[in-house]
């Protein structure tokens, strides 16, 4: 421990710098590390869960366990490292961090207070606003892998083939192929999930006393209910995703323009078709593994983020 002399009462003791100094006040990028460092263990527990998670959403109708079984079938246990686990890792990993990271600083802009003074509802806003950057930032990766995930002929290498393959195809709209659902998706789950988020914490409080089962149920419920919001759009923004990806091998397919990726019209046509032929099960495929998926994930954020934070900032001497 580092110690230097300090006068007291007339005589010299010995005391640690660190308290001499002091701890200095946070900024907006001091929460950086400890959020990627939470972000990407949630993102490396919970991928073999979206692997599942996308096949349903991309298969209206195919159960859980099934699509279990035909991945292995298809590509072993090591397909869960092998098929696009880099890119969902690095997606998720980014797409968490901006979204906890933009989250207090859109609060902070739009009210003039800390989000931990905000209610329910501003702090619902501000997540869904802050997602912007956030779906602009993980499109690519979002492509690269549900390519991966779907590729059950192996014609990619890898990530790095996929991006070839897409560019060489579409150029950069193809890497943005499906952003409209994408952004009306993390607009509402993350939304969903900072609105309830604490509402969920103080009526957990009521029942259970410890502070970790706490912040494990709440951030469940929490994940769940941005689930129950946003499953409509994933399982819409999927179909498109892989009905456009699958274009890009056939040389007779029209070559979409720049902005397609961006027009919200086949999001909805999509939407509005399965509705009609398939109901209210249709829109929710594949709701079971995805409220595994995004409830654990936000039963994890909920317990690491604030820890990782608390002894990060410590190690810094930050307050």
């Amino acid at each position: 421990q580092v110690l230097e002399l300090q006068h007291c009462s007339s005589r010299w003791v010995r005391a640690p710098v660190g308290r001499m100094a002091g701890k200095r006040k946070a900024t907006a990028f001091d929460t950086l590390p400890p959020i990627c460092g939470g972000a990407v263990v949630t993102s490396v527990v919970m991928y073999p869960v979206d692997v599942v998670r996308a096949i349903c959403m991309s298969n209206p109708g195919t159960g859980a366990g099934a699509a279990l079984k035909g991945f292995l079938e298809a590509h072993g246990i090591m397909g869960f490292v092998k098929q696009g686990l880099v890119a969902e890792v690095t997606r998720a990993s980014i797409s968490r961090a901006i979204k906890f990271f933009m989250q207090p600083i859109v609060h902070k802009a739009l009210y003039g207070m800390p989000e931990t003074k905000g209610s329910p509802i501003s702090k619902g806003l501000a997540g869904a606003i802050g997602t912007v950057p956030e779906v602009l930032a993980i499109s690519p990766l979002e492509n690269i892998k549900l390519a991966a995930q779907l590729d059950k002929e192996g014609r990619f290498a890898g990530s790095a083939d996929i991006a070839k393959h897409i560019w060489r195809t579409r150029g950069f709209g193809g890497m943005m192929i499906g952003y409209a659902g994408m952004q009306v998706r993390q607009c509402l789950w993350t939304g969903g999930f900072f609105l309830t988020l604490d509402v969920y914490k103080g009526a957990v409080s009521g029942v259970v006393s410890n502070k970790l089962a706490q912040d494990v149920l709440s951030g469940f419920a929490a994940g769940a209910t941005g689930t129950a919001l946003n499953c409509w759009t994933d399982v819409c923004r999927s179909i498109v995703q892989k009905k456009a990806l699958a274009d890009t091998f056939d040389p007779a397919a029209p070559r979409p323009g720049a902005l397609e990726p961006y027009n919200p019209g086949p999001f909805f046509s999509e939407a509005a078709n399965l509705a009609k032929t398939k109901g209210i099960g249709g829109l929710y495929a594949g709701v079971g593994p995805k409220m595994v998926h995004l409830g654990g994930s936000g039963a994890i954020l909920a317990v690491l983020m604030p820890r990782f934070k608390a002894m990060y900032f410590d190690m810094m001497g930050i307050e």
